[in-house]
């Protein structure tokens, strides 16, 4: 009887998470989340990215986000999987040289930093949920209090992103 229990919980938490991996819903309104918070989620997905994560160094260029630039900068030195944190830049622009990531803190700055990023196969994040909608591969949002990762299919093939199937089942996906 317990065997039976424990695999109808083990059954009904692994059919909750297949459907919350794969369901979008337009009616789910996403929130901003916290700079510190952002960098810590973003910090430990990096590891799901098999290039970062087998990449001697991982740089990241931060457009139009200084709260969340500084939250960056704590952490270089960090290891992420088997790769370190070395560089953290900002501007209002895009980089002068390839970083591994580029965050994009300001809608405006969308189209130029996606085209950059298709071309240069660089991985986009943001804070700003409508903006993994629009075609950035990574997101970190907010519902019902909660933080979510929101995963853009379409856009991380565009930008040659290889991921570890793993992360599938801790995001909301965008197609």
């Amino acid at each position: 009887m317990k065997k039976i229990n424990r695999l109808l919980r083990c059954n009904i938490f692994l059919f909750l998470i297949i459907f919350g991996a794969f369901s979008i819903s337009d009616a789910e309104t996403y929130s901003n989340v916290p700079p510190q918070i952002q960098a810590a989620l973003f910090l430990k997905l990096f590891a799901f990215n098999n290039d970062i994560n087998k990449a001697e160094h991982v740089s990241v260029h931060v457009i139009d986000a200084p709260d969340f630039a500084e939250e960056m900068k704590k952490a270089v030195g960090r290891a992420i999987g088997a790769s370190k944190l070395t560089e953290v830049n900002e501007s209002p622009d895009l980089p002068s040289s390839k970083p591994s990531v580029i965050y994009i803190g300001n809608p405006e700055k969308f189209d130029k930093v996606k085209t950059y990023s298709s071309e240069n196969k660089v991985l986009t994040i943001t804070g700003i949920p409508e903006l993994v909608e629009k075609g950035v591969t990574l997101g970190i949002a907010s519902f019902d209090g909660k933080p979510k990762i929101l995963l853009n299919i379409s856009a991380s093939e565009s930008e040659g992103v290889n991921w570890n199937p793993a992360i599938m089942k801790i995001s909301t996906v965008f197609k």
